[in-house]
């Protein structure tokens, strides 16, 4: 027996933009112009780094819930066979053993 589970998660991203002022204007209408022009593509990225993944939910679905959700959330691939909508489910390849104690650690209460 299976189960499907999907993880939601949020990418970080840490952006670099430069601009360059008058020397009598504040250094703030940098950040005005990096806020309102970025969308525009008036503004380029100098660099980017990805900084972290997290994990923000999770439930148990069924597969006609998987399918239902790929195409909603992928209508432009709707037209898929379902066995290629499959693919994307990650099937883990070796049993990990996470050992007979994993989840009841107890933690101390943080002193600040």
């Amino acid at each position: 027996m299976s189960k499907i589970v999907l993880v939601e998660t949020v990418s970080t991203f840490r952006h670099v933009y430069a601009v360059r002022l008058k020397d009598n204007e504040p250094v703030e209408h940098a950040l005005d112009d990096v806020v309102m022009n970025v969308n525009d593509n008036k503004i380029s990225e100098v660099t980017q780094s990805h900084i972290a993944e997290d994990i923000f939910s999770h439930r148990v679905v069924t597969e006609k819930e998987y399918l239902e959700m790929f195409d909603r959330d992928n209508a432009y691939l709707s037209e898929w066979p379902t066995e290629k909508k499959l693919e994307f489910i990650y099937q883990r390849e070796t049993e990990i053993d996470w050992g007979p104690d994993v989840g009841k650690e107890i933690l101390e209460p943080y002193e600040c």
